[in-house]
């Protein structure tokens, strides 16, 4: 939104190749078209990755297990959101990463 906004107002700080032309050699109906065409790039994008927006529970569960709210996840989740909160594993979370974070999990998940 940013760049079509700023496109729309003549604002070339985002366009650097824009800037090098410079304003006087660029016309204003075609920054409104630079500001369409980004704009419409948006709306696709948007609709591409709509379906994203279904499982962002989901998304959430695994990208940031300690922030979830159980009620949010379905309930075959629900209690192990709750465990893993209980679990004194959130400073392991913090100082491995979410790959390495899972990795160590499902090792120690074999191990019990």
């Amino acid at each position: 939104m940013l760049a079509a906004t700023n496109a729309g107002a003549g604002n070339l700080d985002h366009f650097s190749s824009l800037q090098v032309v410079g304003l006087s050699e660029v016309k204003p109906r075609q920054l409104k078209d630079y500001a369409d065409v980004i704009s419409g790039f948006l709306a696709e994008f948007d609709r591409c990755f709509k379906e994203f927006n279904i499982f962002k529970s989901q998304f959430a569960l695994f990208a940031t297990p300690f922030d979830v709210d159980a009620e949010s996840v379905s309930e075959e989740f629900q209690m192990k959101v709750l465990d893993l909160k209980c679990d004194k594993q959130k400073q392991k979370y913090t100082d491995m990463g979410v790959p390495d974070f899972y990795n160590f999990f499902q090792k120690k998940s074999i191990q019990n």
